[in-house]
């Protein structure tokens, strides 16, 4: 069984921030998975990390948006929530699939991420004009 810590992290961070989202009304990633019979009975979406290593892509090729999602077993979501508050290590499984960005961006009705600078400007105010 492997471990990881869920924070995004990139070859040299040049760039730190946060990400804040909505789940789409009716055709968020939890119904995906569902549609697709990838979420198993009891099992509880809690996580979901993407990663686009544009360098990769071939002049010409669509991005692809390589995405996980963490799934745990729990008898509610509330459940679920408490279990990872009061363990060190969460026990979970990963589901990965590439999703283009249109179809990634179609699970959810905001998307916003910030990025500053080696994190610099996270949760400080500034002014402009």
């Amino acid at each position: 069984m492997s471990s990881e810590t869920f924070k995004a992290s990139v070859q040299y961070n040049d760039f730190l921030g946060s990400a804040a989202a909505d789940r789409a009304d009716m055709d968020d990633a939890g119904h995906w998975l569902e549609s697709q019979g990838l979420i198993k009975e009891g099992e509880f979406l809690v996580g979901v990390e993407v990663y686009v290593a544009s360098a990769l892509v071939a002049e010409g090729e669509e991005i692809k948006l390589m995405t996980s999602f963490i799934l745990v077993q729990a008898g509610s979501f509330d459940d679920a929530a408490a279990d990872m508050k009061s363990i060190e290590i969460v026990p979970a499984r990963k589901v990965s699939h590439d999703f283009s960005p249109a179809e990634f961006f179609s699970f959810f009705k905001r998307f916003n991420v910030t990025l500053s600078s080696g994190g610099e400007l996270e949760g400080r105010q500034y002014s402009f004009e």
